[in-house]
C-alpha cells in the first residue's frame, strides 16, 4: 500500500483502466491531497503521470509554537498573528 500525492493541486483524481480486465478504477485525492494505492500496476502508473510518494513524517527537530493562536512554525515570530512564539521540545 502507498500513499501518493498526485502530480499538481489542480488534479483532483486519475482514472487507470486495468490492462488484464479493461476494469476502470478511480483515485480520488482525500481532503490531505493523497490518494492510498493498493494495486502495484496501478502505483507504477500514477508515478508515470507525476505522482509521487508523500511525506508523511512527523515533525522535525526543533520548532516553535504560538502561545496565541497554535500555529507551529520554524521561526520565533508567528506569521500568522505577528506575536512571539515559545521552542518546542
Amino acid at each position: 500500500m502507498a500513499r501518493l500525492c498526485l502530480p499538481d493541486g489542480a488534479v483532483r483524481g486519475i482514472d487507470i483502466q486495468g490492462a488484464q480486465t479493461g476494469t476502470l478504477t478511480s483515485y480520488t485525492a482525500g481532503r490531505d491531497g493523497t490518494v492510498t494505492v493498493t494495486n502495484p500496476q496501478h502505483e507504477r502508473a500514477l508515478r508515470e503521470y507525476g505522482a509521487f510518494p508523500a511525506n508523511l513524517g512527523g515533525r522535525a527537530r526543533g520548532g516553535f509554537r504560538c502561545p496565541d493562536c497554535g500555529f507551529g512554525s520554524y521561526v520565533k515570530r508567528c506569521s500568522r498573528c505577528g506575536s512571539d512564539c515559545t521552542r518546542e521540545h
